[in-house]
């Protein structure tokens, strides 16, 4: 009587995955192809050595009366460094004016110019990777444990590709900033946990990442949604991504 039993529950599993079209195998196996294709994206990406970067993000707060901020950054990198060179450009609410500056990133610094006057760089440190995928650093694609998911194929940019979902875990921030009466103080950003679609070229290359982040700040408790594509191009591309011949700065 026991075996009948478990012969019918063995049955109606098999019933219900035949109703589904799929079976644990199937789905696990390629959950864990997805799994590997992602971890090893950012090498093969890398291996080409250069490429052509460009990145749009939306910000807003709550509200509609929130103004929103668009902001476009086009430029080359060099994934050695990685060293980058940037021309953002940034819009706020409705406001037909924009601000345009021109950034290089070239090992622990980088080169700021706000100006039209080609003299006009200011030189800072910079000891961060730049995040050049745009809302994750590259170790969130490497370290992920997953579960990965294959959502389908496409083109990005005529480019045939496909796109995967990864989630990504929440975290928080913490910077070190002053106020209006030189006092210093901590502000800690939570940036609540999203999901991560990344589009792989047939070579395994990202061509795309895209993400919409929620973050709260401690002070006040300002929330905010921001919107971000992150599209990289010319793989293996000569770049030229030099430190100006002057600049004043640390």
């Amino acid at each position: 009587m026991r075996k009948r039993g478990v012969m019918g529950i063995s049955a109606l599993v098999g019933l219900l995955l035949a109703s589904c079209g799929s079976s644990p195998a199937t789905n696990s196996s390629r959950s864990s192809t997805a799994l590997r294709r992602i971890n090893a994206a950012v090498g093969r990406t890398e291996a080409a050595e250069s490429a052509h970067l460009a990145t749009v993000s939306d910000t807003s707060g709550p509200s509609a009366a929130s103004a929103a901020i668009h902001l476009t950054s086009v430029g080359d990198i060099r994934f050695a460094g990685p060293d980058l060179t940037l021309t953002t450009t940034v819009q706020s609410g409705n406001s037909a004016a924009s601000t345009n500056t021109t950034a290089i990133y070239i090992g622990s610094h980088f080169y700021l110019n706000a100006s039209s006057d080609p003299h006009g760089w200011v030189r800072a440190s910079y000891h961060q990777r730049y995040p050049y995928l745009g809302a994750v650093q590259t170790t969130a694609l490497t370290t992920t444990m997953g579960p990965v998911t294959v959502v389908g194929t496409g083109e990005v940019d005529g480019q045939p590709a496909t796109k995967y979902l990864v989630p990504i875990p929440g975290s928080m921030k913490t910077i070190a900033l002053t106020n209006s009466k030189n006092q210093p103080y901590d502000e800690h950003i939570r940036i609540a946990p999203f999901v991560l679609s990344v589009w792989l070229d047939r070579a395994g290359r990202i061509l795309r990442t895209q993400a919409t982040q929620e973050a709260t700040s401690s002070q006040a408790s300002r929330f905010v949604v921001e919107k971000s594509t992150t599209t990289l191009s010319d793989f293996g591309e000569a770049v030229r991504i030099n430190a100006p011949s002057t600049s004043i700065g640390q």
